[in-house]
């Protein structure tokens, strides 16, 4: 594995910014500047090997073609705090299990019986309950820098694509929306439900810059992680695009811990943003 610095070391200082705020971005030309107080990260690197889901889609998720294994160029980089630990004040952790316990309780009941209309409305009374939960800025952060290629592909056409079809990207990693969403909005809250076990409701907010091509996801209230996810779409300088995704995240209670010591969530984390980024490919490449 070779070293890399990561250009999350830039971006972590922003994590103070008002809760729903986008990050600041860093320069496209160049990597985002440091400061003597600001120490650099630094991330390993870990070649994609395209392993598939370790869960089958749900009945209910999009029918897709195989998400591409090859050609894409799939990386990406470790950093940071790992694990995450669940961070924040007892009250404030109390507070993400009850929601996150809640929360499990609806994809229970929502992959078990699968109510279509109805649920999607309980989903969206409850998301308008929930607040962003970034993470806490001074705290220990885990960081994933993940990277695609797009030969071929225009940033522009990349970004698009990639607002027009959440459900289908989703969707190859086994995730259903609730509520369900043919495009992503900004402002859009939606949870992330995965059949498990355990079922899971995981509540996001979106947030665009159309200008720059940017989305950033802030999770919310009960999410199982306290985090930011921002990707990236740029010109490579020959046609195509090159994606880059910025993760940070940190435990939110200490099912955090629980999930750790269980089973492997943050391989998982790293499954469905392959499948994401593969899917993506899989539907723009060239034929």
């Amino acid at each position: 594995m070779s070293r890399i610095d990561s250009l999350l070391s830039g971006l972590l200082p922003d994590l103070a910014a008002p809760e729903g705020a986008s990050l600041p971005l860093a320069p496209r030309a160049q990597e985002p500047s440091r400061t003597s107080a600001a120490p650099a990260n630094f991330v390993e690197v870990f070649r994609g090997s395209g392993a598939p889901a370790p869960n089958p889609a749900p009945a209910r998720a999009p029918q897709v073609a195989p998400r591409a294994r090859e050609g894409n160029g799939f990386d990406f980089g470790v950093g940071g705090a790992f694990p995450p630990r669940p961070t924040g004040s007892v009250m404030e952790q109390m507070k993400q299990g009850a929601r996150l316990l809640e929360q499990t309780q609806a994809a229970a009941f929502s992959v078990t019986l699968d109510r279509g209309p109805s649920m999607d409305a309980y989903a969206r009374t409850q998301l308008a309950q929930l607040d962003p939960s970034p993470p806490i800025a001074g705290a220990p952060t885990a960081l994933t820098d993940y990277t695609s290629t797009l030969p071929g592909v225009s940033a522009k056409d990349a970004f698009e694509a990639f607002l027009r079809n959440p459900e289908l990207l989703f969707g190859a990693a086994g995730i259903s929306l609730r509520p369900a969403a043919s495009v992503l909005t900004d402002g859009a809250r939606l949870f992330l439900e995965e059949q498990g076990p355990p079922p899971v409701w995981a509540p996001i907010t979106v947030k665009l810059n159309e200008t720059e091509r940017v989305v950033h996801i802030t999770t919310l209230d009960g999410h199982p992680l306290r985090g930011t996810n921002q990707f990236v779409f740029d010109d490579d300088g020959n046609g195509g695009t090159r994606i880059r995704q910025y993760s940070a995240f940190q435990g939110s209670s200490p099912a955090t811990s629980v999930g750790l010591a269980l089973m492997d969530p943050i391989e998982r984390q790293h499954d469905i943003w392959r499948s994401v980024h593969g899917q993506l490919h899989e539907m723009l490449k060239p034929r």
